[in-house]
């Protein structure tokens, strides 16, 4: 009775993950269709069937806002489905989630990754944090993993274990693949061991010996292995083709793709975009210092709520330098109608000698404004964070040919001695390139 049970288990079961839309999302990834038999992809997928469902119907529910989001991103960019996948393992769709190798955000981008592709992340703001642009940042890293391996699962991959780490994977099967055809053949060919080299090189000397790496993959192009090659478990090495963690990676992202294919998800991905964060926050512009303390009081939104949209602030003020915020779309008229620039805020890090008083005297503020507004008393510590609140900021300036500071300062609608106490001249001589500091004021508009 027992093996009854178990074969109307399995029966079910692979039933169920027989579906076409579980093909089409193979045939997506450029993963041959045989995989769906694949026995650790079908022990994960029963998992998640039968354990883990209401975890991720709960995971959708609470990040309702951020789906249509994703979702629309990902059918404009003709991505795969799975991408959105991608998102929910890597944070459970929220902006908190925050990873041990210094991840960050819905898409738990590492500071590197970010920045390089175009992510803003410095003492003010990080950008990780902001899932409408992370999103675009996300989208515009896949498209580059898939034209760097015109293959989605690898790009999938990669993006989980990095470029590197892959080619070498594949480097390695395909010359294994190579050997198994060839028979003993294999031990005595020179062009064998001269490919066993350069993965041996490059195991060793990592990012110094890549490029040689690089072109062997170039070269074994044309030779076809599939996922299941990949994942092949090798006996006896420490070292696979893929690390374990990527291994795990890729079948729990088909795993879950397969699973919101389910009717029990349709309420939660069939979400109308107009009722997503794309369409309930409109990204307003700042200029530096704004205080989301003011801008509540302005739009009559709760402070909790703003400061919980603009999670990419590092403080509960915009940065130094003309940004962005994002405010609900419904108040974007009050915001226009009442919005003024007022004062402004930029971080201080204390130096050694540094006092309370010079620090005011040095951005021309009252010292008790100062104490008040970080609690201090006069004592300082060197590389201790404070507060400066100003009624000015600067804009950078290089010195073209045929400048004065009295032809810049009437530019930028200052004096020249404001540009020389910012800048800390003895005279009025600048160079051509020199860099200066422009002081600006606010007014109201």
């Amino acid at each position: 009775m027992r093996l009854i049970l178990i074969f109307l288990f399995a029966v079910v079961s692979f039933a169920r993950i027989y579906t076409q839309a579980n093909l089409d999302t193979l045939a997506s990834l450029d993963i041959e269709i045989r995989f769906i038999n694949n026995k650790k992809l079908n022990k994960i997928y029963n998992y998640y069937n039968y354990y883990k469902k209401q975890h991720y119907l709960d995971i959708l529910k609470r990040g309702r806002d951020y789906l249509p989001l994703i979702k629309e991103a990902i059918y404009k960019a003709k991505l795969p489905e799975a991408i959105l996948s991608v998102a929910i393992i890597e944070s459970y769709l929220s902006k908190h989630a925050r990873s041990n190798k210094r991840a960050i955000g819905l898409w738990q981008f590492i500071p590197l990754t970010a920045r390089k592709y175009g992510l803003k992340i410095d003492e003010y703001v990080d950008e990780r944090k902001d899932p409408i642009k992370s999103t675009e940042t996300a989208i515009k890293y896949f498209k580059y993993l898939h034209k760097f391996f015109n293959n989605w699962y690898l790009a999938i991959m990669a993006y989980n274990a990095g470029e590197a780490r892959i080619i070498e994977g594949v480097v390695r099967a395909k010359v294994d693949k190579i050997c198994e055809a060839m028979g003993k053949e294999c031990r005595k060919d020179k062009e064998i061991k001269k490919y066993r080299k350069i993965i041996k090189d490059y195991q060793r000397r990592g990012s110094r010996a890549f490029y040689s790496l690089y072109l062997l993959y170039k070269e074994l192009m044309p030779i076809n292995i599939t996922l299941n090659d990949l994942l092949r478990f090798q006996k006896g090495l420490s070292r696979q083709y893929i690390p374990k963690e990527t291994r795990e990676y890729i079948l729990k992202i088909i795993a879950l793709t397969f699973l919101l294919h389910q009717k029990s998800f349709e309420k939660y991905l069939d979400v109308r975009i107009q009722s997503g964060v794309s369409a309930k926050l409109t990204p307003v512009n700042v200029p530096p210092g704004t205080s989301l303390w003011y801008v509540s009081k302005i739009i009559d939104v709760p402070f909790n709520i703003l400061r919980r949209e603009n999670l990419h602030l590092r403080y509960i003020f915009s940065p130094p330098y003309p940004y962005y915020i994002y405010i609900p779309s419904n108040r974007f008229y009050f915001f226009q109608k009442k919005f003024r620039a007022k004062r402004y805020f930029l971080i201080y890090k204390v130096k050694k000698g540094d006092t309370l008083l010079k620090i005011a005297k040095k951005y021309n503020i009252k010292l008790k404004l100062i104490e008040d507004f970080n609690k201090l008393s006069r004592y300082l510590h060197i590389n201790q964070k404070i507060v400066i609140p100003l009624n000015h900021f600067y804009i950078k300036y290089r010195v073209k040919k045929g400048d004065s500071l009295n032809s810049i300062a009437k530019k930028f609608n200052t004096t020249y001695k404001e540009i020389m106490k910012a800048n800390s001249l003895k005279n009025s001589i600048i160079r051509i390139g020199q860099i200066l500091k422009i002081p600006q004021k606010f007014k109201d508009r």
